[in-house]
Parts: structure tokens; C-alpha cells; sequence
């Protein structure tokens, strides 16, 4: 999902990083915590976390796919026993008193119906004094319905929908949370889909030999499109860090320098 860009020279491979690393240093990982990773994908945040930080992350997801191609990395990287991706619905996840959690990338996924009961869920996994940080695309505000649809709805994210930031503050409060920062990263979007939009057509004759002419299509003209939204400020992306209190007590700096 969306890099975070420093400068207008820097590369997709160091945003990706940047992005990685800030979610790190915003959930104040450090050796020996224990990190969950919803909607975690290939495993970049898991892999990076344990890295670079030396937590024991898990990480989760509904695509076989992506577990299999991501525990086979973390075997390779010399990660095992501090990293581990499953094939599993974040629901069915068992372990709790985790240190933090990371949501990157799923919140668009879940339903605004059951948005309550999945910062509910993500609450309980925490130990007192533990933080989640939630990247997701946003609309602007409530005006617009948050169900997607016509052509991403039909061929990209079926059922996706997107709600204003505000509520995404307001459900976190009212969960429980105390929300400590936000910001909204829509203009690091945009460089990121034109990266990717790039990386498309160097390589359009390969995407098109494994994907097919029709698949190729539809995520060229997703990703110019949805460029283009986020320059004109139809969708957002929002990072929102909070923390599960511990008696009143944040554990946050007086004032973050991420």
C-alpha cells in the first residue's frame, strides 16, 4: 500500500522502507515485543519489524498465496522463530497481550457495518499500555456513500467500502482507545501509484504473458485512475496511532519525533 516519500528524488524501494519504518517507530517497537500484523500480505511489515527491530512478529491473511510466498521469504531472510505469516482470518487469530498491532491496509476491507467490532477485536489483543496503528484509504468526508462502486467494485475490490477519517477516529475512541496522532499521507499515495504505474509499463509485455491482456488493463486503468483521485482529493490515506491505556498511562513521549 501507499510509501511515504521524503523528497521528490526518492525511490518507490526507499518510500516502501520509509513507510515500513515509520509504523515502527509510531508503535515504539523495540527487541523482545511482540507485534500483530492484520491483513498482513506478502509479510513486509512482519519481515521489517523483526528485522530491524528484533519483535517477534505474526502476521495474517486470507490469501494462501501470500502466506506460502511470504513464509518461504522469512525462511530465506534467516527469520524463523522471530517472523511467522499464516493463512488466517484475523478473527481466528488465538494469542492476546500483544505489544502492538498494525493494521496496514485492511480497514478498507472490513465493512462499515463491522468496523465497531473490529477495533473492538484489535483492543482485546493488546496488553495495557499497547498501541495500534491503522493505514487506511479514506474518503474525504461522510457526503459520499462509503460502498465503491461501478468498475473497482466490480473488478478490484469487491464489497470494499470507505468512510471519512473522522469516523475512523470516532469508532477508535469509542472503543476504547485514546488516539494520539493522525495524519493523512493522500499526496504519498499519488506518488506511489505512479511509481507502480511506471513499474507497469517497463514490464507491460511480461505482466501481460502472466496476467493476461484483460487483467493488465483493468490494473493499468485502476492505478492511473486512483492516481488521480488522490491528487484531486476524492480519496485519502490516513494513519491513526492509538493506545490502550494502562490506568490512565499512554507510554508516550511528551512530545513523538517519529
Amino acid at each position: 500500500t501507499c510509501a511515504v516519500y521524503a523528497s521528490e528524488t526518492t525511490t518507490l524501494e526507499q518510500a516502501q522502507y520509509a513507510k515500513f519504518d515509520l509504523v515502527a517507530r509510531k508503535l515504539d517497537l523495540r527487541p523482545g515485543m511482540r507485534l500483530l500484523d492484520v491483513g498482513c500480505g506478502w509479510g513486509g511489515m512482519v519481515m521489517h519489524a523483526a528485522r530491524h527491530y528484533g519483535v517477534r512478529a505474526l502476521g495474517v491473511t486470507l490469501s494462501r498465496n501470500q502466506a506460502e510466498w511470504a513464509q518461504k521469504r522469512i525462511a530465506e531472510e534467516g527469520l524463523d522463530g522471530v517472523a511467522e505469516v499464516r493463512h488466517l482470518d484475523y478473527r481466528a487469530v488465538r494469542e492476546t497481550e500483544f505489544d502492538a498491532v498494525s493494521s496496514i491496509g485492511l480497514t478498507e476491507h472490513i465493512g462499515q457495518a463491522n468496523l465497531a467490532a473490529y477495533f473492538r477485536l484489535l483492543y482485546d489483543k493488546l496488553r495495557p499500555g499497547g498501541r495500534l496503528l491503522n493505514h487506511c484509504i479514506t474518503r474525504p468526508d461522510n457526503s459520499i456513500a462509503a460502498r465503491t462502486r461501478g468498475f473497482i467494485n466490480r473488478y478490484v475490490f469487491p464489497d470494499g467500502e470507505l468512510v471519512s477519517p473522522g469516523r475512523v477516529v470516532s469508532l477508535m475512541h469509542d472503543t476504547g482507545f485514546e488516539v494520539r496522532h493522525e495524519e493523512n499521507l493522500r499526496e504519498h499515495y499519488a506518488r506511489t501509484l505512479a511509481a507502480w504505474g511506471d513499474n507497469l509499463e517497463r514490464h507491460w509485455p511480461e505482466a501481460v504473458r502472466e496476467a493476461g491482456l484483460g487483467t493488465a488493463r483493468v490494473w493499468r486503468l485502476y492505478m492511473a485512475g486512483s492516481r488521480l483521485g488522490f491528487e484531486r482529493n476524492v480519496v485519502q490515506l490516513h494513519q491513526v496511532l492509538g493506545v490502550r491505556l494502562d490506568h490512565g498511562r499512554s507510554g508516550m513521549p511528551l512530545r513523538p519525533d517519529w
